[in-house]
């Protein structure tokens, strides 16, 4: 009998120290959403940044590699498709070369926010709109290769 209290006292005991803990995380977490929110800093850009920047390296890795894999299977096809595929590869190329412009220019303008204005908000829509119409037209590209 004297077993199973102990057994029952530690369980509570470690699910009050779990309870406790978790608690302790959420504040810490709460100290960084203030600290962004301090620092003036619009969560939900924030967000928005974190994806398209996630979405963009992607997208930039995936179509290298197709690009790759394109040139090196070009040699294996007749002379007149390795023209087409050729010019078409290029298009890809310059392209993911805009892309990549697009991205760069829009993580320098990101890192150079300290905080948020609302007057940002039009450029802020502006490039990401940009992003998505390279985006677009990389696809449409690379879509030709295949």
């Amino acid at each position: 009998m004297k077993t199973k209290f102990y057994i029952l006292a530690v369980i509570i005991i470690l699910l009050y120290c779990c309870q406790k803990k978790d608690s302790g995380d959420s504040n810490e977490n709460g100290m960084e959403i203030d600290t962004a929110e301090m620092s003036g800093i619009n969560d939900n850009l924030l967000r928005k940044w974190l994806l398209l920047n996630r979405e963009s390296d992607s997208i930039i890795k995936s179509a290298q590699l197709i690009i790759e894999q394109r040139r090196e299977q070009v040699e294996s096809h007749p002379q007149d498709e390795r023209e087409y595929l050729n010019t078409c590869i290029e298009e890809a190329q310059q392209q993911l070369d805009l892309l990549k412009k697009k991205v760069k220019f829009t993580k320098e303008f990101a890192g150079g926010i300290k905080q948020y204005d609302p007057s940002l908000q039009f450029t802020i829509d502006s490039l990401e709109e940009d992003y998505m119409r390279e985006k677009y037209k990389l696809e449409d590209a690379l879509k030709q290769l295949k």
